[in-house]
């Protein structure tokens, strides 16, 4: 299997990394083929709404930047594993930015002209507590799993992560992660 990790945390050995990295860690101890792909190391331009997606004429997007990278990665992982940290509520800019490229993979008539991956798994992780910021993981559930019709593996949900290492004091959460990328 084909994993595809992508993190949206601009702390490179944060929270969020070392529980996207434990996913990562399981796949891999049971054969699976992983990347991980930090977006904070990209440049990825806003969508503009230019539809040039939509004409047929181009394979992706017109904007040229790192997602002319992602996009064929995005299509051909079977399971995406989607990371980030609560940012007033909601995923971080860059994440956003991500997704919003994401439009690319629709046709003319808003269809998917572009299969995503079948699989994913969500990780999101915040200072306040984990139930709190239920809605961000219900955003992905609706967007990856309904819309872009992608199976659900697992929400992997952290809280009351204020220190950049605190997730070391819920080895739980890390186990949860490890052994979820083991069930791949």
């Amino acid at each position: 299997m084909n994993v595809l990790a992508i993190i949206g945390s601009p702390r490179k050995n944060g929270n969020t990394a070392a529980i996207v990295n434990a996913v990562c860690r399981g796949a891999v101890a049971v054969g699976h083929e992983v990347e991980i792909i930090n977006v904070n190391d990209l440049t990825i331009h806003d969508c503009v709404g230019c539809n040039a997606c939509k004409t047929g004429k181009i394979e992706y997007c017109v904007l040229n930047d790192d997602m002319q990278k992602l996009y064929p990665k995005i299509v051909t992982a079977d399971c995406l594993v989607v990371g980030t940290p609560v940012y007033v509520g909601q995923m971080t800019g860059k994440m956003k930015n991500f997704f919003d490229r994401w439009y690319a993979f629709l046709d003319e008539n808003h269809q998917l002209r572009h299969f995503p991956g079948e699989k994913y798994i969500t990780v999101t992780s915040s200072g306040g507590p984990a139930e709190a910021f239920q809605s961000l993981t219900d955003y992905f559930n609706y967007w990856l799993g309904d819309f872009f019709q992608m199976k659900l593996v697992k929400n992997i949900v952290a809280g009351t992560l204020q220190a950049v290492d605190d997730i070391n004091k819920q080895p739980e959460i890390l186990q949860l992660a490890e052994k979820t990328g083991r069930e791949l």
